[in-house]
């Protein structure tokens, strides 16, 4: 049995509802069908409703772990090519010819 609701939603939320729903090339209602079916079915389970991270937030905190270990690559990348310079700059002074001070 199809039934009909109405639900009311801040206009940010609904904004970011449109916009998931864009990304992932679902319709508004798809979405909103999937987030209670997975809410349903996490409180089937006998998980507390506290420790339930909705999808939002979920994939929000997803993103900025991906930001971070690009991040991390990128400085550990950085960190090579400052030991490499640093390993360079060590032979330099090797090689330098060493000079005698007489005083």
């Amino acid at each position: 049995m199809k039934g009909l609701i109405t639900v009311r939603l801040e206009p940010s939320f609904l904004e970011e509802v449109d916009r998931v729903a864009k990304e992932l090339g679902k319709s508004r209602s798809a979405l909103i069908k999937e987030a209670l079916r997975f809410y349903l079915q996490h409180l089937r389970r006998g998980e507390s409703p506290e420790g339930f991270v909705p999808f939002l937030e979920f994939k929000r905190v997803n993103e900025e772990l991906i930001r971070s270990l690009s991040r991390i690559k990128d400085l550990e990348v950085e960190v090579a090519t400052l030991k490499k310079e640093n390993e360079l700059l060590k032979k330099e002074l090797e090689n330098r010819p060493k000079r005698r001070w007489f005083f």
